[in-house]
Order: structure tokens, then sequence, then C-alpha cells
């Protein structure tokens, strides 16, 4: 019970530090940046272990930051396209969704994520080999609106056929992590996620070679970007953009924050790259 109350406090801390940093309050520093992340694993944990981030950005850009993860993906497409927030990090079917909605701009991305996967994950034991093996399964997804747990994995798995009734039955765990520790305890037969986020959970050994092993890596997609919020102040984006490109791995103080943000180094990003990404939302009737 405690256990859960401090999961629910911490939720709640959360959803309380958007709201104050959406609505612009009395406490807001005059120049702040107002900053977004999608909760690609737990917000709280994303949200504490950003903070050398959002002290490197403040000396950069020279603005106070103000940095909120809420508990799902839409919410961030909301504040973005209701300019509650300046810049967030977006998957890339959210970022499809608020260019499409509100037009946000592109900034800058990661290197690997021009050329990202998702993975397929089942039991160590199990006998799930191919997208065919399916059939007759449990399958988990994390959060509709992700590009690495649901929109791609989707795309694929329909393009090979697999059994609609699967998808039609599947699970959303709401992030990565879910989705790993529901197929590692069983919860589910098979799952997709994020191949970073299974790679950093396997080191971490939050799951293990004996719970859980992959047994498809999508085709490449592109996905992770910062994108500003249309009608900002171009020098206020051009600072954060600067910044972030201004990362460099043989600098002893930006290797910590790139290893934090699992980059090599950051490149401009460009809104035509995710045409492709924008094709599979249309045909998973995802795109409105």
């Amino acid at each position: 019970m405690l256990t859960m109350q401090k999961k629910a406090f911490g939720v709640v801390v959360v959803l309380l530090l958007f709201m104050v940093g959406c609505t612009g309050g009395r406490g807001r520093p005059e120049h702040a940046l107002r900053l977004a992340m999608i909760p690609t694993t737990d917000p709280g944990k994303i949200a504490r272990e950003s903070q050398p981030l959002v002290k490197y950005l403040e000396k950069e850009t020279g603005s106070g930051i103000e940095l909120v993860v809420p508990t799902n993906y839409a919410a961030v497409v909301e504040a973005i396209a209701n300019d509650r927030v300046d810049i967030a990090y977006l998957g890339g079917f959210t970022f499809v969704q608020a260019s499409r909605r509100a037009g946000v701009l592109p900034l800058v991305q990661r290197e690997r994520d021009q050329n990202f996967h998702s993975v397929f994950i089942t039991q160590a034991k199990s006998g799930i080999n191919s997208l065919a093996d399916l059939k007759g399964h449990s399958f988990a997804f994390g959060d509709v609106n992700s590009t690495s747990g649901h929109l791609m994995p989707a795309y694929y798995m329909r393009a090979a056929n697999v059994d609609q009734a699967l998808l039609a039955k599947a699970l959303y765990t709401g992030g990565h992590d879910a989705t790993a520790l529901a197929v590692a305890n069983g919860k589910v037969d098979a799952g997709a996620m994020d191949e970073l986020v299974f790679g950093n959970m396997m080191k971490s050994g939050k799951v293990t070679p004996e719970q859980v092993r992959v047994f498809y890596t999508t085709p490449a997609f592109f996905d992770y970007v910062w994108a500003a919020r249309k009608g900002i102040d171009p020098k206020l984006s051009g600072s954060f953009a600067d910044a972030m490109l201004k990362l460099d791995a043989s600098n002893p103080e930006h290797k910590v924050l790139l290893d934090l943000l699992n980059a090599t180094k950051y490149l401009r990003a460009d809104g035509s790259s995710y045409n492709k990404l924008r094709q599979a939302a249309l045909q998973e009737g995802l795109l409105k």
C-alpha cells in the first residue's frame, strides 16, 4: 500500500508541475523557456535524471528552464499545440501529430534517431521466433501514441499479415519499460518497444536474457525529435538548438549529458524526414 501511495504521489507531483509550467503562473521566471518531454519511461524518473540537462540549457541559453514530463504522450501534443510549452521532446508519431495540428517546427535530434528501430520481445524459452508465430498469443504495445512502441510495430505487423485478432486484443502498457516487464513477468507472450529502452533495461538488469529475448527488429525509421511551437521567438528556439548541437562527446562534461540522453551527437532535424511515418499513421487510421 505504501509503495502505491508513493507512486500516486509521484504522479500527482508531475501533474502539478505540468499544470504550473503550462499556465504561466506568477512563479515562472520572466524569460523562462518551457520544455516538455514525452514519458518514454517513468515520468518522475525522467524529470529527475534530466536536471543536468536543465542546468546546461540554462547556462547556454541564458534563460530559465522549466521542464515538465506528463504521464502520457497526448498531453505533450496538447501542450505544444496550445502554446503551453515552447519546445517539446517528441516521438516521431507525436511530432507528426503536432506538426499536422499546429505546425510545430523540428529543431534537432540525436544522430541515432535518423536510423531507429523497434524490437519485438518474448520470453526466453518461448516458441515465438517470427511475426508469423504470434498467432494465438497475447501481445503488448506501449503508449497508443508511441512511434516505436505502437505505430511502426503495428504497421510492420499488418504488412506481414499478422493475425488481426491479436492486434485488436493487444494490451497497451503505457510505456516501453512497462512492456518489457509485462513480457518478462508473463503477463503477455510478446511485445514491441523502443530498442534503446530495451538495451538499457538489459544493461541495468531490470530484465535479463534468462527472462526475455528479441525475436524481430523492424526496418529503420526516423523517431525522436525536439520541436518548437509555431510562433516561438526564433532567437529562443535558435539558442536551444545551438546548445544541443554544441554537445561534443570529446568534452568530458558534454559526454556525461550525451550519455544521459543516449546520444553521441545532435543533428538538425527536417520535417520531410517523417513522411514515412505520416504514411504509416494514415494507413493505421491514427492520424486525423
